[in-house]
């Protein structure tokens, strides 16, 4: 048997354990390091705070972003995104994806770039035109479309990034592959320059949004990746080189159509196969950074059939704002919330296409990841 001495030495030992224990487990609890951080509200920007507001929320909630895991201090994949109604109750939240952020930032540079241009591009009935750049006589030369379709066709127009030709009585915008000094054209100079000398180019009312939706892809990503991606760039009106729709612009476009007659402006009727009115209860959203499209009813051939439009946003004052080649910014109202305009545009009614980012190519061209890192 342990002697009595024996026995209390070990309860000594054991209580002293315990207690080494608890003090451990007591820093552990102290320490800032070991206890969860609770979620940080982020600081957005205006543009951010607008596109947001616009995707996830409407005039009666107010949305809100929470810092994620990683408590970076910037919006980025997996942050806390909250819809709250105007008493501060949550009504729903959700992860930010890496769709959430393509879009937004998509969306961004379209409104940082669609501001910066003022009044943007000449007007062109021609669809596109290099300005005092013709040829003394056109050059003639085989072609081999994107699909593989081969045949003949005329250059018209030329400076050291671009070339007017005509397909098959088409014109086109085309990057040249190398300039007069036989450097070689990348993809984010020919774009820039359209910006940088907006002078010396004219369009129609919809190849400026084609355009928008380059230069916000290039500023998106980055130059490398979308020099390694764009490959020959080509513009006319809605053209899209890249798929098989031909016809979007290079964005994700929703259109609805009307019945002959459905809508009535001032006593003058839509044609059929013109655009539907704008229906938020349909769907439709405006979204600042998205494309939309102003119709006049009756008109179907004029060259002011139709105004293709950046929407910016609503000001404190209720007005709607646009951007529009040629125009500018146009401060929009819609009579009784039913989308027929009043003031610049009168005449006109919001038209449903709405004309959203392309997210599957922004992701798939941008190589590094730079937009998600």
């Amino acid at each position: 048997m342990l002697s009595e001495s024996t026995q209390q030495m070990q309860m000594m030992i054991l209580v002293m354990q315990l207690l080494q224990q608890l003090m451990q487990q007591l820093n552990q609890h102290q320490d800032p390091t070991n206890q969860a951080q609770p979620a940080t509200p982020l600081s957005l920007s205006q543009t951010e705070q607008s596109i947001l507001q616009s995707s996830f929320g409407d005039t009666k909630t107010t949305v809100a972003v929470l810092d994620g895991r990683n408590q970076d201090g910037k919006l980025t994949v997996g942050d806390t995104l909250i819809v709250q109604n105007s008493a501060g109750q949550e009504l729903k939240r959700s992860t930010l994806s890496s769709n959430d952020m393509y879009e937004l930032r998509f969306r961004e540079n379209m409104l940082k770039n669609g501001l910066a241009i003022e009044t943007g591009w000449e007007f062109t009935d021609q669809l596109v035109s290099i300005k005092d750049a013709a040829l003394a006589q056109p050059e003639l030369r085989q072609f081999t479309s994107a699909n593989g379709l081969t045949g003949t066709e005329r250059v018209l127009e030329r400076n050291q990034f671009w070339e007017v030709v005509e397909r098959e009585g088409n014109r086109y915008l085309l990057m040249r592959t190398s300039n007069d000094q036989n450097q070689t054209v990348q993809a984010s100079d020919a774009i820039n320059d359209l910006f940088d000398h907006r002078q010396a180019y004219a369009f129609d009312c919809a190849s400026p949004m084609s355009v928008l939706n380059l230069k916000a892809s290039l500023d998106t990503i980055g130059a490398d990746d979308f020099n390694r991606n764009a490959g020959q760039l080509m513009l006319a009106s809605w053209f899209d080189q890249y798929d098989a729709s031909q016809f979007d612009g290079g964005y994700i476009a929703q259109v609805r159509t009307a019945e002959a007659g459905e809508i009535n402006i001032n006593g003058i009727r839509n044609l059929a196969g013109e655009t539907a009115l704008f229906d938020p209860s349909k769907g439709d959203q405006l979204i600042p950074g998205n494309g939309y499209y102003f119709d006049l009813p009756g008109d179907n051939s004029s060259a002011v059939q139709g105004w293709n439009a950046l929407y910016l946003g609503q000001t404190e004052d209720g007005h709607h704002q646009f951007w529009s080649s040629s125009i500018g910014k146009i401060n929009v109202d819609f009579t009784n919330n039913s989308y027929l305009t009043t003031g610049q545009l009168s005449g006109y009614y919001l038209g449903a296409v709405v004309s959203d980012p392309n997210t599957t190519r922004l992701q798939a061209w941008d190589d590094d990841g730079s937009v998600v890192r």
